[in-house]
């Protein structure tokens, strides 16, 4: 019982920990809850570890065995995440090779530790008793550094949905556990009895965390170079944005200017005709005179200097192209989320629409804008019309004006990311709605 005990623990260690950290990354990504995964995988733990516990029971089992054992379930382990996760595949391999070289790191050690120095203690104590403590310590220890490497660097990194580095990642782990089977004969963890062996598979394992940290940093810093990038351009959009607004402002306090010096002229004028009891003829010039004032187009669509200047522009270049607006804004002068992000996403999203509609040759052209707040959340929706097909692979929009993902949606993912929110993007019957929510600064 003891026994069965130690081997029931010894797959708990090996399995929870390493599936909390590959499912980590794509919380946000499950296409069940939480807590129905949670619940899964207590299922599969139980599962797991009572069939290792009947079988090491049978007098065929041996070492070798145990390393098919972890092996088999290992492989059914990624391929249900694959299913359970809303991701590239490279991503996941990704992650899973990080998950499975700090379980080799950790495991290979504790196992190393009992064939060397409490080998002795077999006869008393089952095979697992000292490999499970010196795992949970392990653990224990690590576990918070390799969270937050994935919360600080990894998870960043795995917002770049596409790119010649994505491709070539699953070589580094090809070329390391080749080396790791060639050297040492196989993939266990136990397989650890010589200090040959051992230091093989910990320069093999460490290699590979070193090489996933290394690679999973510069890709952050991409990120945030194309972040930034587009920032700056927005920056600089939103500078002649204000330069526009401004001679448009001035271009009005001339235009009023000249309409109040006439307005005297006009008034003598009327002044005359009511004493002279000309009605039609009052009545036809005041007719003829509001046919010669033009129409204020500066409406205020939002209190929001930012938001206001940004969206307005964009919807009189839509109207120039003849595409039908709605425009609903409720959103008060100051909103706890910086200009700059703000900018970000209805400049992106505004965008996309302006040009998807430009492209449009047939069909009714439409965007339709709206904003609001719900709670300690702002809601963002933009849904325009489209023609042709839109360019995605697997859950990447691909950009219609050049090779690889598109950087507009990308970059409000990032803001989204930032303001603990969500972005979401759909198409069908040639629309294609965009939502974003954000959490407001506390």
């Amino acid at each position: 019982m003891f026994a069965d005990t130690i081997n029931f623990i010894y797959i708990v260690i090996f399995v929870a920990p390493f599936a909390t950290l590959r499912f980590y990354p794509f919380r946000d990504k499950l296409r069940i809850s939480v807590k129905s995964l949670f619940l899964v995988y207590i299922v599969l733990i139980l599962v797991q570890a009572g069939l290792f516990c009947f079988a090491t029971r049978q007098p065929f089992w041996d070492l070798s065995m145990t390393q098919r054992y972890q092996l088999a379930f290992s492989i059914f382990n990624s391929i249900l995440s694959f299913f359970l996760v809303r991701e590239k595949l490279i991503k996941q391999i990704f992650v899973w090779g990080i998950a499975f070289s700090l379980a080799g790191f950790i495991m290979t050690n504790a196992n190393f530790l009992e064939t060397m120095f409490f080998a002795n203690f077999r006869g008393s104590v089952p095979y697992y008793f000292f490999t499970n403590i010196a795992s949970a310590l392990q653990i224990a220890i690590i576990f918070p550094f390799a969270i937050k490497h994935m919360k600080q660097n990894v998870i960043p990194a795995l917002q770049i949905a596409s790119g010649k580095s994505w491709h070539k990642v699953w070589i580094i782990f090809i070329l390391l556990y080749s080396g790791t089977f060639l050297t040492t004969s196989g993939l266990g963890f136990e397989r650890s009895d010589t200090l040959y062996e051992y230091l093989i598979r910990i320069f093999c394992f460490g290699s590979i965390m070193g090489s996933s940290i290394i690679f999973s940093i510069a890709l952050k810093q991409t990120a945030e170079n194309i972040y930034l990038e587009e920032k700056a351009n927005l920056s600089e959009r939103q500078i002649a944005l204000e330069r526009e607004y401004f001679q448009t402002i001035v271009a009005h306090i001339d235009e009023t200017k000249a309409a109040r010096h006439d307005l005297r002229h006009h008034l003598t004028l009327l002044q005359a005709y009511l004493a002279a009891g000309e009605q039609q003829k009052l009545e036809e010039y005041i007719g003829q005179y509001l046919q010669t004032v033009a129409e204020d187009s500066s409406i205020i669509l939002c209190k929001n200097y930012a938001v206001d200047t940004i969206v307005r522009h964009y919807i009189e270049k839509a109207k120039h192209l003849g595409v039908h607006t709605d425009v609903l804004l409720n959103l008060p002068e100051k909103i706890k989320i910086a200009d700059s992000d703000l900018c970000v996403v209805f400049g992106n999203l505004l965008e996309n629409a302006w040009e998807a509609c430009s492209r449009q040759k047939t069909g009714e052209k439409f965007i339709t804008v709206s904003a609001a707040l719900a709670g300690e959340y702002i809601i963002i929706t933009v849904d325009n019309s489209y023609e042709g097909s839109i360019l995605k692979e697997n859950n990447t929009f691909l950009s219609s004006k050049r090779n690889g993902e598109g950087i507009g949606i990308t970059s409000v993912q990032a803001v989204s990311d930032k303001y603990y929110g969500e972005s979401k993007f759909e198409f069908s019957d040639q629309i294609f709605r965009s939502s974003v929510m954000l959490k407001l600064v506390t």
